[in-house]
């Protein structure tokens, strides 16, 4: 790609899904700002696995809510990019899906602050999701499984609040907030939140990890096609 991207990745206790979610993104992405807070599985040696001058990783120590919320706002600080893409270590782009999301940071409006797109949550196993119509989350005039991953970085960004209630706002109002400078793209990439992703033994360590243990359900089947390319 020859659109100049940033990703920023914290992780803890990662190391079910961690390299599926680095790779998925590596060959679009220019730079990962990978850092890591203390975890005590094998989250670290799969980062350091990948062989790429791209990654630059730093350990940063357990941290609690507050503390993770600065290191959003440092990573924020760390980047040079006009856009960034948000990637939680449980997130697997399909490559199409990725690039197309990228084409439409390249195209959107200069008035333009954040993309929003769709999540495929899945369930029980990799192979199954959950229906649109089990998503209530509201974001401007869109309803369903979504989120905000490609952010502009401008002047004025910075996240505020605590963790999971945190927020990426502009002079104060969060980019949800702001539908007029909002962009929807209509394409999903696969949130693995709801699968178990690390021993329990190093689970109960990540802030509300467990609660997300909760959910099962048999959901949509996915094509073999659509899985993304990382995931074996």
């Amino acid at each position: 790609m020859s659109f100049p991207l940033t990703s920023h990745t914290i992780v803890k206790n990662e190391e079910g899904w961690i390299k599926p979610a680095l790779l998925s993104v590596i060959d679009q992405v220019d730079r990962l700002l990978v850092w890591d807070t203390g975890s005590t599985d094998k989250t670290v040696e799969l980062i350091k696995s990948i062989n790429s001058e791209k990654i630059e990783f730093k350990q940063c120590g357990p941290v609690d809510r507050k503390q993770l919320v600065d290191l959003r706002n440092e990573q924020i600080r760390a980047t040079q990019t006009p856009w960034f893409l948000l990637l939680d270590g449980d997130e697997v782009w399909p490559k199409k899906n990725l690039v197309q999301l990228i084409k439409a940071m390249e195209s959107a409006n200069q008035n333009t602050l954040a993309l929003v797109n769709r999540t495929r949550n899945a369930v029980g196993d990799i192979h199954h999701y959950l229906p649109e119509s089990k998503g209530h989350y509201q974001i401007g005039q869109w309803q369903g499984h979504l989120n905000i991953r490609a952010i502009k970085n401008i002047s004025g960004l910075k996240v505020e609040g605590e963790y999971p209630l945190e927020a990426y706002t502009v002079n104060g109002e969060k980019l949800q907030d702001m539908p007029d400078k909002l962009e929807f793209v209509d394409i999903w990439y696969l949130h693995l939140t709801h699968l178990k992703r690390t021993g329990w033994l190093n689970g109960w360590q990540v802030i509300d990890r467990l609660k997300k243990f909760k959910l099962f359900q048999r959901g949509i089947e996915m094509k073999p096609d659509e899985l993304p390319e990382t995931i074996e």
